[in-house]
């Protein structure tokens, strides 16, 4: 396989129905012993770690309502932004750490995925000929679409995927800016003239997913949506902004942190100081209400576990706590300000309450 799938460790159970191993097994029970098991017998631990926690219940619901909507002849997800709602569906499938051919959803995955691959030639590589999702709806397409290449169970199909990644990068590429006060961002239509950072981190992302796929990325075009990123950051509120020089929001704030993150920021003392300062804010912030709520959820999820333990431990149990008073009986997570509800909301909905395991190398620290 091209990526590698892990977990950070966290003592409760993944989505995927997982039997404890011999191993572990055997672990827990020293651990049971080394520690005294004065209060509760070694099958009461043994049924602690394997009890599936509140979260993994509402992720679960939560792709069960997904699976739902998917037309199983053509692997389409319900909406009116069909390519988009497919890709979202298929990165929370991922992000819940399914997989082709290994795990419950693994099918529906590959179907997604597959559907994605069909497309890319009706419209040349260009994912965003709907609605007024644009170069939003190719970068997320695209991001599917990299995040699934090497997962596929046959060769024929990996081999597709690389195509359609390779025909959307192309895209990408040129329609990154050239203009002086936006060169190196994205704008919303696939043309060099404009840039904001919220469209512009959707690009960062597929670039540097596939840069992991081992793909062909310009060392150029890093280097100018790098400095493109820089340039929003505004110093006197220390938080990146939709554009250079506009107030820093909140969903921009980690926007910035996601993109510099993605580009292997953390290892520049500048960048890191800056990134620290448009996140702190997350150490005391509410996240009930925000516009366009579920894209700015995946900013401030993606974010606070890219920054480390610190946030992760502190703001991501609030998100999460949020985000699962939302959902409703029937899995879905429901409409909020900005945007629709469906599979657009729980697809975001699920995608946030995943970060945690880090099973999609682009989210990983």
């Amino acid at each position: 396989m091209i990526h590698t799938y892990l977990s950070i460790g966290h003592v409760r159970s993944s989505v995927i129905d997982r039997p404890l191993s011999v191993i572990g097994l055997c672990t827990a029970l020293a651990l049971g012993t080394v520690f005294g098991a004065n209060e509760k017998t070694d099958r009461e631990h043994l049924d602690e770690i394997q009890a599936q926690h509140e979260v993994d219940r509402a992720i679960g619901k939560g792709l069960d309502f997904l699976v739902s909507k998917q037309d199983p002849a053509t692997g389409q997800f319900a909406g009116d932004l069909p390519n988009c709602h497919t890709a979202l569906s298929c990165i929370a499938l991922m992000a819940a750490g399914q997989i082709p051919g290994q795990s419950k959803y693994g099918d529906n995955l590959n179907r997604g995925i597959m559907y994605l691959v069909r497309k890319s030639k009706e419209h040349k590589g260009y994912y965003g000929n709907e609605g007024n999702g644009r170069m939003y709806g190719h970068g997320i397409c695209t991001l599917a679409l990299c995040e699934a290449y090497g997962m596929m169970e046959k060769g024929k199909e990996n081999l597709k995927v690389k195509e359609a990644i390779e025909a959307a990068l192309k895209v990408i590429l040129y329609a990154q800016s050239d203009k002086d006060t936006s060169r190196g961002g994205w704008r919303y239509e696939p043309k060099p003239k404009d840039a904001d950072l919220s469209v512009t981190v959707w690009q960062i992302l597929c670039l540097r997913s596939a840069q992991n796929c081992q793909l062909d990325v310009p060392d150029k075009a890093i280097e100018l949506a790098r400095d493109y990123v820089r340039r929003t950051f505004n110093r006197g509120q220390q938080g990146y902004a939709y554009e250079p020089g506009k107030n820093a929001s909140p969903a921009m704030r980690t926007a910035g942190v996601v993109a510099l993150q993605a580009l292997g920021a953390r290892h520049d003392a500048t960048d890191m100081k800056m990134m620290k300062q448009s996140a702190s804010f997350l150490e005391t912030l509410d996240p009930a209400h925000a516009s366009h709520y579920w894209y700015t959820c995946y900013y401030l999820a993606t974010g606070a576990n890219m920054m480390g333990d610190k946030l992760r431990e502190s703001f991501l149990p609030r998100l999460e706590k949020t985000i699962m008073k939302l959902q409703r009986d029937n899995g879905e997570f429901s409409k909020h300000s900005g945007h629709q509800g469906g599979v657009y909301s729980t697809a975001f909905g699920v995608i946030c309450l995943c970060v945690h395991y880090q099973y999609l190398p682009i989210y990983q620290e």
